[in-house]
């Protein structure tokens, strides 16, 4: 059935694109968590837009070397290494984790729950995209994990945690079941972008791409909706599974 108006009125509202605004443009942005991840940081623009955004800012061993590599070479020389430059030019806390089992991004996410217990700032983790593909599987599996811990936990005391993955050339996060408005401001984003069937066979139906779909049948191995177009700064998507929707920055 075609998507209904009403539906498209009562949906949910998702907005993960402003962390990528200009700050004084950003008014709906939502305090986040920036972890830098071990992947090449080679849009300096991108960088300050949302470091500048950012709440809290983390990385844990490879992303504290490809931050520490972004920044001027007059700067770095005056350290002899990266962990004197963080502690004695920042006076950043580093702590050593003995935890060989938890990939980087995982320690990052451990020590945001210590150091700030109770909150759960949303997550944008620069570098959770791009570079090996197992890296990005496992980058997708986390948006999983906490996916199912929220279901799992009192929701009254603990909301779900939001998890973006950030690179150079993409925004990428899950979109539930259900009716979704996405922010989608084209200024920032897009055109191209692509609906992932992450969890199995779905059907969705869309509203605001260059091609729309009404009760969609996707999945691996039969079809899937890749370099689509949004036509719009919001789109819709409605699907009967989570799906993976990851969406273009413009240079």
């Amino acid at each position: 059935m075609p998507l209904a108006e009403s539906e498209i009125e009562s949906a949910t509202y998702i907005d993960r694109a402003s962390i990528l605004l200009p700050p004084g443009d950003n008014a709906t942005v939502k305090a986040f968590a920036l972890i830098v991840l071990n992947q090449p940081i080679t849009d300096l623009n991108m960088l300050d837009r949302v470091w500048s955004n950012a709440a809290v800012k983390i990385c844990a061993d490879g992303g504290t070397n490809r931050l520490y590599a972004a920044l001027d070479e007059s700067t770095r020389s005056k350290y002899p290494d990266i962990r004197a430059y963080y502690e004695k030019e920042l006076g950043v806390p580093v702590y050593y984790s003995p935890d060989q089992d938890s990939t980087d991004f995982g320690k990052c996410l451990l020590k945001l729950g210590e150091l700030y217990p109770g909150e759960r700032f949303p997550v944008v983790a620069l570098g959770g995209t791009g570079g090996r593909v197992d890296q990005e599987f496992h980058s997708i599996h986390t948006l999983f994990v906490h996916e199912r811990e929220a279901k799992e936990e009192d929701t009254a005391a603990k909301k779900k945690r939001e998890i973006t993955l950030l690179s150079d050339d993409s925004l990428t996060f899950l979109v539930g079941p259900g009716t979704q408005k996405i922010c989608t401001p084209r200024s920032v984003l897009g055109p191209t972008c692509g609906i992932i069937p992450v969890s199995g066979p779905t059907v969705i139906s869309t509203r605001g791409f260059a091609w729309d779909i009404e009760d969609w049948a996707t999945s691996f191995g039969t079809q899937v909706s890749t370099s689509n177009a949004m036509e719009a700064d919001e789109v819709v998507i409605k699907s009967d599974q989570t799906v993976l929707f990851t969406l273009e920055i413009r240079p």
